[in-house]
């Protein structure tokens, strides 16, 4: 058994910026380095349109708030930030993980 760290964003995206919003996330993710990043999904509500979570799992919550930290991520957050409704909101779970 593992503890880890989970953070969880929850984002109402504007209807005309939904494609402009998973290309931001999707293009961050496939180009930066995250060290301590165990895993990652962008999952859209299917019963709220243009809501979605990005939920991600970290060794350490200490990894999570380095990249928080770092300008590449802090550049993301700006790009991401003009795509959405409303603001981000946040959720935190610090655990051990069973299976």
């Amino acid at each position: 058994m593992t503890t880890t760290f989970m953070h969880i964003g929850r984002f109402k995206v504007a209807p005309d910026h939904r494609d402009r919003f998973i290309e931001v996330m999707k293009d961050y993710e496939a180009f930066s380095t995250q060290r301590g990043l165990d895993h990652s999904h962008i999952i859209e509500d299917e019963k709220q349109p243009g809501t979605f979570m990005h939920v991600t799992v970290w060794n350490t919550r200490q990894d999570w708030e380095a990249i928080e930290a770092s300008e590449t991520h802090q550049n993301m957050h700006a790009e991401r930030d003009k795509t959405l409704a409303e603001p981000m909101e946040h959720d935190f779970i610090c655990g051990t993980i069973l299976s």
